[in-house]
């Protein structure tokens, strides 16, 4: 019987054979119902079996099906020239130009031969090339493809709705034919979505064997979390010696991992690794980590540069609108620091901050407890550090608020109750300074009267500061007398109208209208009531309170420029000139001729010390900054001291992008009294293109010079290259922080797309 058109065909009513040469829909008569494997699947039992061919024969329950033999059931898409199908037990028996593709799996099978139980879900693929893919999240630190895992194998074994067993197969996820990778293993297993595992596999490189696993683990998931050994790592350096490492990462649950490892370096010692995280809800986090090593000694005399750091640090939201921060850092000694840090910028370092504070906000009003230490290396010797800490210290501030309804005059102000102390072993004297702990209660309201009067700005302020001290310092020593402090402030803000003018363009620079605002300000500050300047114990800047009679006057241009017909206007160039006079050149007799000296009024307007002496005019501070589009920034910072008639302190910042290329370069400088900084004069700069996981060339260098030694005390450079596939990095990188460390390091990474990275270049010490 032949017909053109869709047949739905009861088993009980086929007696004979058929010849369809359209789709056949078995559906009123289903085969039995599937197991339960198959039910996991997701297949109703009443799902229909569409059959279509070229030529098709019914002999009791076994259909022959001949031609372009297609067979779908739900997600499954089977194909062949030539196929059995038994409707009675669900069993299919195809041949030649077998396809079997899955959409739910993301499994795309080819072979010569396959035997598959529909009801079962079960079946095995012989001489079979194909895919199985994998969600991969993609990410700024890993290698990956959008590609499935292809493979080549004699045969395949799907067991149930998540597994594949391969045999005699190679994996890659490289674009086939000819893969610059493959792992060829005797037997592996992939859950599409979960994971592949790999057998006493070998990693094949454009078909050389380079490396055998006993065994392999990938998770396939799109977040991966399972435990297991990392990638070992082995490189050499030129002052550790050979490096040999491992690392075993404990995927704890969905919201906590840890990871332990350590290395070996034959020519110093051995390493340590530790690393904790946990997430328990989506606004709150909280990380530790550790490293240490146990040295064996340094250069010929041996110098032990053993240590350890600590850190932790993480956000917690609280009840009741509470929030949490904690930044905890632990470093047993510099030495430690500037011996083993892979990182420049930590290694010149002398600083250690903890912090951590709960804080709620509420209208105007902040309410925080904090928890703080600073420690601040003079030297490597032992014991040579500032140490202050602030344990705790509750503080009630308020912004700017009315003093009451519609009232002109705005009330704000800052209160603080905490425990200090302070470490000092080497201080300028020559006498050591050691506090325990002591209270210190601090109370400063403030009061101001906004007026405006055509385009005039006057803000008036009046406030008093009151501090109590338990101790206090007589003749350079800590005295159980306790030390009051109370001190008066008015203040008087004068700003004119901006003036402005548009111009149609600047030339041949910019040819579309351009706006120039100069915005002048005056303000006179006085403070009056400190006493016992000398007698102050000081732990941050609030206890640098002097008298002081200033003016502080400033000058800022802008460049603006429109961003689109109505986007409004954008800062392309400002240039601020501030400086400030002193009626009171000696600030009450606080300052000490001959000395360092930090008030708090020379730090609102540069955090550069230049009091040295009594003087009138404080440096003249310059501000440039240009940023004409988003691939381009510049800031110039000078301090130009009218005493010494030179530019004391300096710095540059400069970054560019365009396209893949980026560049940075930054100049800090100080020229200034020693007795108030060491002269320093310093260039960082980096220049690269590319990024981490880019196709193609990759490459960065970075580096700093030392202008007044004429050397190069860091730098590095790193190359890569990626295809779809893999990517390899190598890294050179030298310190020359004298003494301590000379080193010269190379190292190599290998990457392989959604697998992971082989080698001695760990992620957090590159360079992109």
């Amino acid at each position: 019987m032949n017909c053109k058109a869709l047949f739905l065909v009861s088993i009980s009513t086929l007696a004979c054979q058929l010849v369809l040469p359209g789709f056949l829909l078995l559906g009123q008569v289903q085969p039995d119902p599937p197991s339960s494997a198959f039910a996991a699947e997701g297949q109703p039992s009443s799902l229909p079996v569409l059959i279509r061919a070229d030529s098709q024969q019914k002999t009791g329950d076994l259909y022959q099906l001949s031609g372009h033999v297609e067979v779908i059931y739900g997600s499954l898409h089977l194909t062949a020239d030539q196929m059995d199908y038994h409707a009675a037990t669900g069993q299919i028996v195809a041949t030649d130009n077998v396809h079997f593709f899955h959409t739910a799996e993301h499994a795309d099978l080819q072979a010569t031969r396959a035997e598959y139980n529909l009801h079962a879900g079960r079946g095995s693929f012989f001489d079979v090339q194909g895919s199985v893919g994998a969600q991969v999240r993609a990410g700024a630190a890993l290698l990956t493809t959008t590609n499935p895992f292809f493979f080549t194998a004699e045969r395949v074994d799907r067991e149930d709705e998540n597994t594949y067993q391969v045999h005699q197969g190679e994996l890659t996820v490289c674009t086939v034919p000819d893969p610059t990778w493959t792992f060829f293993a005797p037997r592996a297993t992939i859950q599409p979505g979960i994971s592949a595992r790999l057998y006493s596999g070998k990693l094949h490189l454009w078909k050389v064997p380079v490396f055998y696993f006993p065994f392999l683990y990938r998770s396939l998931r799109r977040i991966p979390r399972s435990s297991g050994f990392l990638m070992p790592t082995i490189g050499n350096n030129s002052r550790l010696g050979t490096v040999i490492g491992d690392s075993f990462f404990w995927a704890i649950n969905r919201s906590a991992d840890l990871e332990l490892g350590g290395e070996f370096l034959s020519a110093r010692g051995w390493s340590q690794q530790a690393m904790f995280r946990v997430r328990p809800s989506g606004s709150s986090y909280f990380n530790v980590s550790y490293s240490g090593v146990v040295d064996r000694g340094y250069g010929p005399q041996k110098i032990d540069q053993s240590g350890r750091t600590v850190r932790a640090y993480g956000v917690a939201s609280l009840p009741r609108g509470f929030r949490g921060v904690l930044d905890f850092n632990y470093l047993s000694s510099l030495t430690f620091r500037e011996a083993f840090t892979q990182t420049y910028t930590e290694a010149v370092n002398s600083g250690v901050h903890s912090t951590g504070f709960l804080t709620k906000s509420f209208d105007s009003f902040h309410l925080n407890v904090l928890v703080s230490r600073f420690e601040n290396f003079q030297s490597v010797r032992p014991g040579d550090k500032v140490t202050i800490r602030q344990v705790p210290q509750v503080e009630f501030n308020s912004l700017e608020r009315p003093l009451w309804r519609a009232s002109p005059v705005w009330i704000s102000w800052q209160s603080s109750l905490g425990a200090v102390s302070r470490s000092d072993p080497l201080r300028s004297s020559g006498a050591a300074l050691r506090t325990s702990t002591l209270e210190r209660l601090a109370f400063s309201p403030r009061l101001t009267l906004p007026l405006q009067w055509h385009g005039f700005r006057l803000t008036p302020a009046a406030g008093v500061r009151g501090i109590r001290y338990g101790r206090r310092l007589r003749l350079g020593q800590i005295s159980d007398d306790a030390l009051n402090q109370g001190a008066g402030e008015i203040s008087v803000e004068f700003v004119p109208p901006a003036l402005a003018r548009v111009f149609s363009s600047a030339g041949a620079l910019y040819r579309q209208p351009i706006q120039h605002v100069v915005e002048p300000k005056v303000t006179f500050r006085a403070v009056s009531g400190v006493r016992d300047f000398a007698d102050l114990l000081s732990f941050d800047e609030q206890d640098r309170l002097t008298n002081t009679r200033e003016i502080v006057y400033s000058l800022t241009n802008r460049l603006l420029v429109r961003r689109g017909r109505e986007q409004g206007t954008k800062e392309v160039l400002s240039w601020e000139l501030r400086q400030q006079y002193y009626l009171d050149p000696d600030f009450g007799g606080a300052l000490a001729p001959g000395r360092r000296n930090v008030f708090l009024s020379p730090l609102d307007l540069t955090s550069n010390a230049f009091l040295d002496r009594p003087r009138r005019f404080s440096p003249l501070v310059s501000v440039v900054r240009f940023h004409p589009s988003a691939g381009y920034d510049i800031e110039f910072r000078q301090d130009y001291d009218t005493i010494l008639r030179r530019v004391t302190h300096g710095g540059l910042v400069g970054n560019a992008r365009r396209g893949q290329a980026f560049a940075s370069v930054s100049h800090f400088f100080v020229r200034s009294s020693p007795v108030l900084s060491p002269n320093f004069n310093q260039i960082g700069f980096s220049m690269g293109y590319g990024n981490l996981t880019r196709v193609g060339w990759n490459a960065v260098f970075v580096g700093a010079y030392d202008i007044r030694a004429a050397y190069l005390p860091f730098t590095a450079l790193q190359a890569s290259y990626n295809n779809n596939c893999c990517g390899i990095s190598f890294e050179y990188r030298r310190f020359a922080l004298g003494p301590v460390r000379t080193e010269n390091q190379f190292r190599m990474a290998f990457s392989l797309a959604n697998i992971g990275t082989f080698g001695n270049l760990k992620k957090q010490e590159r360079l992109f």
